[in-house]
């Protein structure tokens, strides 16, 4: 009985670090059915590739190895034996930084039209195979260890530790970043990239509406975010305001509402000015997936 109320009593931490690797899984399996397009010289989405990878060099490789590498040097300070396992570990999170640089460039060279497809399809497969793997072994091997290891004292002292608290994440967190916009939408609707053969013209038009449905839901769920961080921001400044200067609090708070009223228009323009470039992009691949399906004749 005792080992299954341990079981069950999973500590946030340990959850967040599962839940991140799903996350994860679910940008390789994308990845890598845009990696399938490419190979097969059918129609991809190149922000989407890009954005792909981006993602992963911007958020995993910065917020989420280190997490775990403070609970791994953590782990093996209580049990030695550990230590080989833990280093292996953080090394390879080192190596998937740098790869991931290294893949991310060559996407970008492959964009300007420097570097031939074949070449991001081999990298992006090995990225793909060694994070699975990589992902695999963590949960598998170290997350059990470390969860009997660590006493609930040990949790409590990670709580205190800024280095360890969850960042919010620019895809799957509650406002989607503008930078992975495209990306976001494509695990949302969970569409693979490319046309198979005997896709149907009428399907391509439906994908392109249910995408652009998809736009507006970003970019309303955008702007709903950006203003209650404003009305928040604008009551919390109004509060100190009034306690640090009564008299002129009236003038004071106008003032810097206005200012907060002109950031929020810009951010909204901003989010708008997206949207609308990802409709035009929707529109844009709907066009030439139809010319491409002509072409072969369906």
């Amino acid at each position: 009985m005792a080992k299954r109320s341990i079981k069950q009593h999973e500590q946030p931490m340990m959850a967040a670090l599962r839940a991140e690797h799903r996350h994860i899984a679910n940008v390789m399996a994308l990845f890598g059915d845009q990696l399938d397009a490419i190979e097969k010289g059918q129609l991809v989405d190149t922000h989407v590739v890009y954005e792909t990878i981006d993602y992963m060099v911007r958020w995993p490789d910065r917020f989420h190895h280190p997490r775990e590498d403070i609970l791994y040097a953590r782990a093996a300070e209580l049990d030695t034996e550990l230590a080989d396992s833990v280093d292996s570990l953080q090394r390879e999170h080192d190596d998937t930084a740098r790869r991931g640089r290294e893949l991310l460039e060559s996407i970008e060279r492959w964009r300007e039209g420097t570097v031939p497809g074949a070449n991001v399809v081999k990298r992006g497969r090995e990225y793909i195979k060694n994070s699975h793997r990589h992902m695999n072994a963590e949960e598998k091997l170290v997350f059990p260890q470390i969860e009997a290891l660590l006493k609930e004292s040990d949790w409590i002292e990670f709580e205190r530790q800024d280095r360890l608290k969850p960042y919010a994440d620019p895809v799957f967190g509650t406002r989607v970043d503008r930078d992975f916009r495209n990306l976001a939408r494509k695990l949302r609707l969970g569409v693979k990239h490319g046309i198979e053969r005997g896709v149907m013209t009428e399907w391509v038009s439906l994908d392109a509406l249910i995408e652009s449905y998809e736009v507006f839901s970003i970019a309303y769920e955008s702007t709903r975010s950006i203003t209650q961080d404003h009305l928040k921001a604008a009551w919390y400044d109004s509060v100190d305001i009034v306690k640090d200067t009564p008299f002129t609090a009236m003038f004071r708070c106008g003032l810097n509402n206005t200012r907060l009223s002109a950031r929020w228009l810009g951010e909204v323009v901003g989010v708008s000015k997206d949207a609308l470039d990802d409709l035009s992009r929707v529109n844009q691949e709907r066009k030439d997936q139809i010319r491409i399906l002509k072409r072969e004749g369906y």
